[in-house]
């Protein structure tokens, strides 16, 4: 298997899984550094999703009224696929958002605390 030699290109970004993943990063970084709270993580998720699929749609030569419903529908395909690769990343929560410990304690367990960047923000 080949290592490939570049990150993302217009060909990987405009799929599935290339914009999720940008989503994905994209919120999260927005998030950490400007702290940024999970209601308003949301929006940021959703906007950029939408606006990728709708961007897709500006690199076809036909463009019909449909294909811009598709995109919407697009959008939030690619919203709801980052929100689960947020989820895989993330630890594991209770139903009141609290962390659940671990089956056996680590370092980051003992120090009480988490990263910001792994945070849910749905």
């Amino acid at each position: 298997m080949e290592f490939p030699k570049e990150f993302f290109t217009t060909n990987t970004l405009f799929t599935l899984s290339g914009s999720s993943v940008a989503v994905w990063i994209i919120t999260s970084v927005i998030g950490d550094l400007m702290g940024i709270n999970q209601k308003f993580k949301k929006w940021i998720g959703l906007i950029l999703s939408l606006i990728l699929a709708l961007l897709g749609v500006t690199l076809l030569e036909d463009r019909p009224w449909l294909t811009w419903l598709v995109a919407v529908v697009n959008g939030f395909l690619i919203y709801l696929t980052a929100v689960g690769v947020n989820t895989v990343a993330s630890p594991p929560t209770d139903s009141r958002g609290l962390r659940q410990p671990p089956i056996r304690e680590t370092g980051m367990m003992q120090r009480k605390t988490r990263g910001r960047f792994l945070e849910r923000w749905w």
